[in-house]
């Protein structure tokens, strides 16, 4: 059995900049399912990193893809604890299953092409962070346009890509990141507070796009500021 603490490592992404940026979320409940449904495209992320091989990379994806189809067909669902989550947040809480599904299918990507264009990054961002984000959007602020978040969520997503070497630096490069800071600064600038935490990682994005190192306090006090002012 899992201990309590390894529920929450499963449940949670490890990537310190989302855990910070989501602390801002008031709700503790709120905050939890908007860290599972993180924690889920770490996951999917991840998986190609993990492997030896493709193929043991799409019988991990097959698992998961089935696992949502057992949550959305009601059946008992295979035992993760992160699979736990997901149940609640689609059975209790009306998330769309096929928005798991369809971020599932983006990530195999990974597992042909290794490094991605920036057009196939985009395509899979978008079918995978920015939705299930804005999923996540829905359960903090149910009657909100969550079309602004798609720039910071999008400008986030790219640079941990590239960052983790899974985005083709020629074609990555200073006017593409430019353009992604410029509809992520825009953008932020309309969200309501409430949904302000889901886009704040777009505030370090430039650490990820660049390599820098932020030591914690200022990662803290950057997330902080443009909280406090809508700026990157």
């Amino acid at each position: 059995m899992s201990s309590p603490t390894d529920i929450d490592i499963e449940t949670e992404p490890r990537d310190d900049i989302l855990r910070l940026s989501y602390a801002f979320i008031d709700d503790e409940a709120l905050r939890a399912q908007a860290l599972a449904v993180a924690a889920f495209l770490e996951l999917l992320r991840e998986v190609p990193q993990k492997v030896s091989e493709p193929l043991l990379g799409d019988i991990r994806y097959t698992w998961w893809y089935e696992a949502i189809d057992e949550i959305a067909e009601g059946r008992k669902v295979r035992y993760h604890p992160l699979s736990v989550a997901l149940e609640a947040l689609i059975r209790q809480h009306g998330l769309e299953a096929e928005r798991f599904r369809e971020a599932i299918d983006a990530y195999r990507l990974l597992l042909e092409e290794g490094r991605l264009s920036l057009k196939q990054a985009l395509e899979l961002v978008d079918a995978a962070d920015v939705s299930l984000i804005r999923q996540a959007a829905t359960l903090i602020s149910p009657h909100t346009d969550t079309t602004a978040l798609t720039a910071p969520v999008r400008f986030y997503a790219l640079a941990l890509m590239r960052a983790q070497g899974l985005l083709n630096v020629d074609e990555a490069g200073d006017t593409e990141y430019r353009h992604l800071y410029r509809e992520a600064r825009r953008a932020l600038k309309t969200l309501s507070p409430k949904l302000l935490p889901l886009a704040l990682p777009a505030a370090l994005a430039t650490d990820r796009w660049t390599g820098h190192r932020r030591g914690p306090l200022g990662q803290r006090f950057k997330l902080f500021w443009t909280f406090l002012t809508g700026r990157i």
